[in-house]
């Protein structure tokens, strides 16, 4: 799979084995080893340890159909962990990195220069290692999305979240009694789905907390594609099911896809018209983009 493909973002500790091996085994699409925020300060280096021995005995990236995707989600770029978190990153056998705390474009292009080093340093592949930013943790961040407008090199998706931006706003509840994100953190998210249309990056939607509840996920998650997003970030494995099919275009979208890419097939112009409606490039681009996820 492809980072436009990934559906289910899962979270493991990267200090715990158990959990680790869970994920490896597991059906999510990409499986995010967490050096971050589910690792207290003196247990980051056993992350760091047990993480690559994973990964090692994981052997190689691998290839479609045979095992989530891996990437770690190092500290924040600021951070004194962050200069060994870097220097202990494996060289092969991960996709990239997850950068949390990141703000704007300069954070995107200084950690695309620090990737570039590490391949240089280790003989990688230039220009493979990727990353994804959790871009709304703090109000500047998210302020700073609107920067984004243009590919940024080595951008893979950008992700956002409310916890940490519920923290920095002293907001102790993100979302109304009735289980929608309050206005600020609609904006956050919003923001981050325009942010990532105009880098071409996958837009993850933000973990669901409560791990128990699969139908009001399935729910947010069938929400978040009509918006625009493609995937979702976990923090259970239990949830990755719910994600997957709540992320899944229904028959009745499929159908309308397949009948666009039939009617424009049979046109010279590039114009058709379906149901009394005209369709053109972008309709086909739209059910094409429908087909593939379908198909994840």
């Amino acid at each position: 799979m492809t980072a436009t493909t990934l559906r289910s973002w899962l979270f493991v500790p990267g200090d715990d084995p158990r959990k680790i091996a869970r994920g490896l085994a597991g059906e999510a699409d990409a499986l995010i080893f967490d050096w971050e925020d589910a690792v207290a300060a003196p247990r980051k280096g056993e992350a760091r340890r047990l993480t690559c021995e994973a990964i090692a005995g994981a052997g190689e990236t691998p290839a479609q159909g045979h095992g989530p995707q891996r990437w770690v989600r190092i500290n924040a770029l600021d951070s004194e962990a962050a200069a060994a978190d870097f220097a202990a990153l494996p060289a092969t056998g991960i996709e990239g990195i997850v950068v949390p705390k990141a703000c704007g474009p300069q954070d995107a292009l200084r950690t695309a220069e620090r990737l570039a080093a590490l391949e240089r340093g280790r003989a990688g592949t230039p220009g493979r290692l990727r990353m994804v930013l959790v871009a709304t943790e703090t109000a500047a961040s998210v302020l700073a999305l609107s920067d984004f407008r243009a590919p940024v090199p080595r951008l893979a998706g950008l992700m956002w979240g409310g916890e940490d931006l519920s923290a920095d706003l002293g907001v102790r509840r993100n979302r109304e009694a009735d289980g929608s994100y309050r206005p600020v953190f609609r904006l956050a998210r919003d923001l981050t789905l325009l942010a990532a249309a105009a880098t071409g990056a996958t837009a993850i939607d933000a973990v669901f907390t409560d791990v128990r509840d699969h139908a009001a996920l399935e729910a947010e998650c069938r929400e978040a594609r009509t918006m625009g997003f493609t995937a979702k970030a976990a923090i259970h494995p239990g949830q990755v099911p719910a994600i997957h099919a709540g992320l899944r275009p229904d028959d009745e979208e499929l159908a309308w896809a397949r009948r666009v890419l039939t009617a424009l097939a049979g046109t010279r112009s590039g114009v058709a018209m379906l149901d009394g409606r005209m369709i053109d490039e972008p309709h086909r681009r739209l059910a094409h983009r429908l087909l593939a996820h379908a198909a994840a």
